[in-house]
């Protein structure tokens, strides 16, 4: 544990020492880093997932990190695959829908909302979610499209309508 937390502090520093030169690394850490999103304690985790938003801040722009981390939608640990959905909300909250081509990102939150494992069906769901708060309408008539059940739909599109009335809708 001391060890990879060292190893995260160790990067953060260099990150924070090269700032946009690190961004010829990104690459090399990236497959590494997207392991520790799927370690097995919590401490880990939010270490990893500090360390990658500094990167997409310092380094390279979001989108730039993101076209690199897709493969992680895919990881065979399902605690990647649910931190990577964190780290995307994580990323809207810090960086903005902007930052981002979401187009290229909700085939692979879609599909997970039927993984075998329910916190990544969840985590999905609030990603999703938390797109909707940044973009509105738009998503809920992209999802529409992208053959997912009739069901799973109707689960998410409450969740869009509860955010809608609670006021937290996020204008761009």
């Amino acid at each position: 544990l001391q060890v990879v937390l060292l190893g995260i502090d160790i990067l953060s520093a260099l990150v924070s020492r090269l700032q946009d030169r690190f961004k010829a690394q990104i690459g090399t850490v990236l497959p590494s880093l997207l392991d520790r999103l799927g370690d097995s304690k919590d401490s880990v985790r939010e270490q990893d997932q500090t360390l990658l938003l500094k990167i997409m801040e310092q380094a390279a722009n979001p989108q730039y990190v993101w076209d690199r981390m897709l493969g992680g939608f895919k990881h065979k640990n399902f605690r990647t695959r649910e931190g990577i959905c964190l780290c995307l909300i994580a990323t809207l909250n810090a960086s903005g829908a902007q930052s981002l081509t979401l187009s290229k990102i909700v085939p692979h939150i879609c599909n997970l909302l039927g993984d075998p494992n329910s916190q990544v069906r969840d985590a999905a769901i609030n990603s999703l979610v938390e797109i909707y708060r940044h973009v509105g309408e738009r998503v809920r008539a992209d999802l529409s499209k992208k053959g997912l059940p009739q069901s799973r739909l109707n689960v998410i599109f409450t969740k869009f309508d509860e955010v809608q009335k609670s006021g937290n809708m996020i204008q761009s």
